[in-house]
């Protein structure tokens, strides 16, 4: 194999944690959610619920009423990654609830809601 070809394959062993026990990492994002901006609403949604296809991330959408700017965005996703690993394959998405309306709500397909 090329150098390359094995740090492609060393990530994606690094990464099968997550992948397996993606609920785990998703309930762990909703309650550092939680104790950052109080009330939440967090969904999984894109590859990682396709049963038929090798998941490519961890697509996690954080819903908060607090989450207005894009300064508290970066605040918040960093907070995140501090607990869940910053080469993690999660890909924290944030929105408000109008953003979720306008935006997000059009392209998810399914999605579970994290309890």
């Amino acid at each position: 194999m090329t150098e390359l070809t094995n740090l492609v394959f060393e990530r994606r062993k690094k990464q099968e944690k997550y992948f397996k026990n993606y609920m785990h990492w998703a309930k762990l994002v909703k309650k550092e959610s939680k104790r950052l901006l109080g009330e939440v609403k967090v969904f999984i949604f894109g590859s990682i619920l396709r049963k038929n296809e090798l998941p490519r991330d961890i697509d996690i959408l954080i819903i908060s009423q607090k989450l207005k700017t894009a300064k508290k965005k970066s605040e918040i996703r960093a907070e995140i990654w501090k607990n869940t690993g910053i080469s993690s394959p999660l890909e924290i998405h944030l929105a408000t609830p109008d953003e979720y309306k306008d935006w997000y709500k059009f392209f998810i397909k399914e999605k579970i809601e994290v309890g």
